[in-house]
């Protein structure tokens, strides 16, 4: 029987491919691994063989990749053991890879094809460089909050049905996830959600088919460094502000939220961020999100305020 030595640990581990992995094998990093794989710290004991093997083989998918597809701004790699990496091309606002797995057993419901649809779906987000999305006001009394309870007094945001629940396709650590999180909020829920930071924002209506979320604090530097506040288009009617201490913006109209049951706007448990409240034209409305791709600068320097998120009216 042939044992897996210190140095077998050591060679095995400079030889593994990490052309698109973030992270390098360099002399530190290989040490304390082989230091992991090599000997149980908790028991003070050597691992077993087998225990010594499967470690090498986990830390070597990790570090392995093969380039299986290329788009505009994402490519697909492929670790062992049929892993599928979707990763971002180039350093930017959006977080970090999402896996998926595939199989060769027939009855798994996830193929090759899939995690190609995936990769298409999450490349056009960063192309169109915003995340979209629907939501159904039918009466048009639309509530706005940074978030909204549900009548157990739990995070409507995140009521997703149970086995779709904390899977990564709806994670909302990259944008995809964060597209199927508000379609299937707002299919389940009729509930309107956007990503946002740590900031607060104004919401102004535009008419009765349009809505901006955006900056607070609209404002530029000149040249000189002076701050000059920007001035708000004519047909922009502010109608209040939210603290985003939980990182989002949630929108529902009346009707939907609790499947009737009135919200009760002025309940203490809003006392720190109440509900405010708007009256639209009622129908299919678009979400663009569009607060991790843009660049606030390049409409300041303009004279223009940054339109983080806009809802419209779909005519059709």
């Amino acid at each position: 029987m042939q044992y897996i030595t210190r140095n077998k640990i050591r060679e095995t581990l400079r030889s593994t491919q990490n052309r698109f992995n973030e992270h390098i094998l360099n002399d530190d990093t290989i040490e304390r691994f082989t230091s992991f794989i090599y000997y149980d710290d908790k028991k003070k004991r050597n691992r077993t063989r087998a225990m010594k093997q499967i470690f090498l083989d986990m830390k070597c998918n990790d570090y392995y990749r093969e380039l299986v597809k290329e788009y505009s701004h994402i490519v697909i790699s492929k670790g062992r053991y049929g892993r599928y990496y979707i990763q971002i091309k180039r350093d930017n606002a959006l977080y970090d890879i999402m896996d998926m797995y595939v199989y060769e057993r027939s009855n798994n419901k996830t193929t090759i094809e899939d995690v190609y649809r995936t990769a298409e779906s999450f490349n056009k987000i960063h192309t169109d460089r915003c995340v979209t999305g629907n939501v159904i006001f039918p009466t048009g009394n639309i509530l706005f909050a940074n978030f909204f309870e549900n009548m157990k007094q739990d995070d409507y945001a995140f009521d997703v049905p149970g086995d779709l629940r904390y899977k990564s396709k709806y994670s909302i650590n990259h944008s995809f996830g964060e597209q199927n999180t508000m379609k299937i909020l707002s299919e389940t829920h009729g509930l309107g959600y956007v990503q946002l930071g740590n900031t607060s924002v104004s919401v102004y209506k535009v008419g009765d088919d349009k809505i901006i979320i955006t900056t607070c604090c609209p404002y530029y530097y000149d040249e000189e460094g002076y701050e000059h506040n920007l001035t708000l288009p004519k047909d922009w009617e502010e109608i209040g502000e939210i603290c985003c201490d939980v990182w989002r913006v949630e929108f529902i109209d009346q009707e939907n939220f609790d499947k009737g049951k009135p919200l009760p706007v002025t309940d203490t448990e809003y006392l720190h961020n109440p509900p405010i409240t708007c009256k639209v034209n009622p129908g299919k409305w678009s979400i663009k999100n569009r607060y991790h791709y843009i660049d606030d600068d390049e409409y300041t320097k303009k004279g223009e305020i940054p339109v983080w998120v806009e809802l419209t009216r779909d005519e059709s």
